[in-house]
């Protein structure tokens, strides 16, 4: 049988008793992943495996993308991701959406085989997977989760700061971006924003001169966020939750905690 590739992750295991850890092994040279480290050495054959212990190893299965092998509590068993999701023994601890699997877009196979046969149902193309809720700029999306569709705001909230610096949907990153850099999907973030950016010649002789091709303007009622212009496009900032923006300098000073 050809060979697999075995990744060795040290965590806690969920619902295990404490001090019991996962360990999956993968890797000639240390890839460092938050404070847990994997290990890539060469691909064992499946033959070799031997499940010991109370650990957790996960295997790549080399003749399919969406197969892997686990090893847990001396068993060792062939797993199968969830439509949409396929295995990525890299990104099994960063990106794991399901069961050690990533969403099937951020994954490059190689020469494993994947199948990414659909298995639709209302507002989800996949089982798992991010889908836009409808046509052109949406201010939100689908998370779906095993067929069941969770809208989701696309939004950057700042703690403390009374305003949603929006964001919409962008599809082919499976991100939210700013609505300015979506204007092939019909977002207008001048109506979006109630704002018009004015001409840069406009500001000759003016504070807002030094900002240039970005001039900034403040939002009437929220203190803590702002304007700038990009490519005659609207975009909001924001200062920080503990800053505020003064339209007199143009720039983000600390806020007064006594000021109320």
């Amino acid at each position: 049988m050809r060979g697999c590739l075995l990744i060795t992750l040290v965590a806690p295991l969920l619902g295990s008793p404490q001090g019991e850890q996962r360990e999956l092994r993968r890797s000639r040279r240390p890839i460092l992943q938050g404070r847990r480290q994997i290990q890539q050495s060469r691909r064992p054959q499946l033959s070799d495996i031997q499940c010991q212990g109370g650990g957790v190893s996960v295997y790549e299965d080399p003749t399919s993308c969406n197969n892997f092998y686990l090893c847990e509590n001396g068993t060792l068993s062939q797993q199968t991701c969830e439509n949409g999701l396929l295995f990525s023994g890299e990104m099994a601890l960063s990106d794991a959406v399901h069961n050690y699997c990533v969403y099937n877009w951020k994954m490059e196979c190689g020469d494993r085989p994947r199948d990414d046969t659909p298995l639709s149902s209302p507002g989800c193309e996949y089982r798992f997977g991010l889908f836009p809720v409808g046509e052109g700029c949406q201010q939100s999306y689908n998370q779906c989760s095993f067929g069941l569709p969770t809208q989701t705001p696309c939004e950057n909230e700042n703690e403390n700061i009374p305003i949603l610096l929006e964001l919409s949907y962008d599809p082919s990153s499976h991100t939210c971006a700013w609505p300015d850099q979506l204007q092939n999907l019909g977002c207008d973030p001048q109506t979006l924003f109630g704002f018009t950016c004015p001409f840069l010649d406009e500001f000759v002789g003016t504070r807002n001169e030094q900002f240039a091709p970005f001039p900034r303007f403040a939002v009437e009622g929220h203190p803590g966020i702002y304007l700038i212009c990009v490519g005659g496009q609207p975009r909001l900032q924001s200062c920080g939750a503990l800053d505020t923006f003064d339209p007199d300098t143009l720039q983000c000073s600390r806020r007064n905690p006594f000021s109320g």
